[in-house]
């Protein structure tokens, strides 16, 4: 079949050299199924558009749009009108209705793959937006067999009247990752980023943003780092930097915290491969691909409950789902996990996120729409 992948949000979702590409993942999936596939993707206007060959039989488009927030509007006619199906990373995206209309007209399987149905800030304008999503996305998604991200978004969407709704997680795609990881020499690696081998890394990858809690994770680290000879590595940039260092300068902390603002994709893995724990504070976050990909090099992970984590840790040998933040700190201040236990998470942990599930429910539902 002809295939197409639209992300419509216009963010730092899977910006090109910092992040797994959940878009290509799953575009490679589809492709092993025989199929060929195209990714559209909206970027801000102060970007260039731009067309690659991912790989044979999947092409990915970037389209400038004009935006709404992180709400892309775009012209649906850049879309091939020949398409079988498409799927759209579609959330609370306000202006998904227009895309739908031109799928009905070219008889386009219209498929939504959501990871959240509400939006994650609770203010004023976030109420506005969810009544502008309840008026229009929301009433398609009750028309149609929807793919959600994870069992608590099902719930969400089922309370909501979305009553065709099935499960399929984010996959690692595994021409990403560093299959070799364990063959490089540790002790050697966490030297280039000054570190030893009796030193106990807690890693935090992510935004320096509220949601995120990263003040709070150089609060907890404050109070445990007498514990072990821990030292704190941090990835992320965020308008929180100042209030970070900041907390870090008052608990006289500065030889025991290095931040990076940023770290290329590629090079990603070296932090969780060097890196004894992986701490994760955030209570909204909605999956967690740096979390995910934590657990794969065998980083002991503690995190907060919340959607993301609940579905990637439930049940894995050698990380902590926490009910608390002091729940975190003890579970990095304990014995650290056998390794067997996390080798054999990391195995678990490919079967359970594969990309292969989320294309086979998408090829079922666009084969249904066409033959039903």
């Amino acid at each position: 079949m002809r295939l197409g992948i639209l992300v419509t949000i216009v963010s730092g979702f899977g910006k090109k050299g910092f992040y797994h590409s959940q878009e290509i993942g799953l575009g490679k999936a589809l492709i092993a199924g025989g199929h060929r596939v195209t990714i559209y993707k909206c970027i801000s206007m102060d970007k260039p558009a731009d067309h690659r060959v991912i790989c044979e039989n999947l092409d990915m488009y970037d389209i400038p749009v004009r935006a709404l927030g992180v709400h892309g509007f775009m012209n649906p006619d850049v879309l091939d009108p020949q398409l079988d199906g498409l799927l759209v990373f579609s959330d609370t995206q306000l202006f998904l209705p227009r895309i739908y209309r031109y799928c009905v007209r070219h008889s386009i399987a219209f498929v939504p793959y959501i990871g959240i149905a509400h939006s994650a800030q609770r203010n004023l304008k976030s109420r506005l937006m969810d009544a502008a999503f309840a008026m229009g996305t929301l009433r398609i998604y009750k028309q149609l067999p929807v793919i959600a991200k994870s069992k608590a978004v099902q719930d969400e969407l089922l309370a909501l009247g979305v009553n065709r709704c099935s499960v399929a997680p984010v996959g690692l795609d595994p021409s990403e990752l560093r299959t070799d990881f364990a063959s490089h020499d540790r002790t050697q690696l966490r030297a280039a980023y000054g570190y030893t081998d009796n030193d106990v890394i807690i890693s935090f990858v992510g935004r320096l943003k509220p949601e995120k809690s990263p003040v709070e994770t150089i609060s907890l680290f404050a109070d445990i780092c007498s514990r072990k000879p821990f030292k704190l590595l941090m990835v992320g940039e965020g308008y929180l930097k100042e209030s970070v260092e900041a907390k870090i300068s008052e608990h006289n902390l500065q030889d025991r915290v290095q931040l990076i603002e940023r770290v290329p994709y590629e090079k990603m893995w070296e932090i969780h491969y060097i890196s004894d724990y992986f701490l994760n504070l955030c209570t909204r976050e909605i999956f967690g691909m740096a979390l995910l990909e934590s657990v794969y090099y065998r980083s002991s992970a503690a995190a907060l409950h919340a959607p993301g984590p609940d579905a990637i840790l439930t049940g894995l040998p050698g990380h902590c789902l926490c009910d608390t933040i002091e729940q975190a700190g003890e579970w990095v201040s304990a014995p650290m996990p056998d390794e067997a236990a996390l080798v054999r998470a990391s195995k678990e942990l490919l079967d359970r996120f594969s990309w292969k599930i989320c294309a086979d429910q998408f090829t079922a539902i666009t084969q249904e729409a066409h033959h039903g």
